[in-house]
């Protein structure tokens, strides 16, 4: 019996260890903004090797953003090449999130991404540069997705007590795939 026990414990362990382990690579970012709101917008993709990308992002807010409303869709590519919805759509209220006063579980993984990577660490409202560098999708983060071309799609629009202003929009594109290892053999072991 103990045996047994043993032989299913290390199966477990060996299957988990040969589980092809899944990435998010970010192909592609589009940043737009409305014009009276945000000036000097620059966004690009990095490569860093097969399985990973990064995104730096820069813009000026020249009014600030007292009450930002996120807006975050989630797109699948299909067979048509045509990204469909998928999943997620959902509407966060910013100050919200940061102040823990709501736990939307979207609006806690978009702040702890905010919080790494950028300088917008602090409570509303926002004003002035913001910067976006180095980041990428964390698969700890974010939960799996089957495999294939996706678009994460971010409009940001300043709510006050009578109507929204449109501020900007952010559409990344990424992959979801198995990671991509290395054939190659280590010089130290070529001896």
């Amino acid at each position: 019996m103990r045996s047994a026990l043993l032989v299913f414990l290390g199966s477990c362990f060996i299957w988990q260890m040969t589980e092809p382990q899944l990435v998010y690579k970010l192909t592609k970012v589009e940043c737009r903004g409305n014009q009276t709101r945000v000036t000097n917008i620059s966004c690009h993709v990095k490569p860093i090797n097969w399985n990973m990308a990064v995104i730096n992002l820069d813009c000026s807010l020249n009014m600030p953003v007292l009450n930002p409303v996120v807006r975050i869709q989630l797109f699948q590519k299909d067979y048509s090449n045509q990204y469909k919805p998928f999943l997620v759509d959902v509407d966060i209220k910013l100050c919200e999130v940061i102040g823990r006063r709501n736990f939307l579980p979207y609006g806690v993984i978009a702040w702890k991404l905010l919080k790494r990577f950028t300088n917008v660490n602090h409570s509303c409202p926002f004003l002035g540069q913001i910067r976006f560098r180095d980041g990428y999708l964390d698969t700890n983060l974010i939960p799996p997705l089957p495999q294939g071309f996706y678009q994460l799609s971010i409009i940001i629009v300043d709510l006050n007590s009578t109507n929204g202003a449109y501020v900007g929009t952010i559409k990344y594109y990424a992959q979801a795939m198995e990671k991509i290892r290395s054939k190659k053999v280590p010089r130290a072991n070529l001896e």
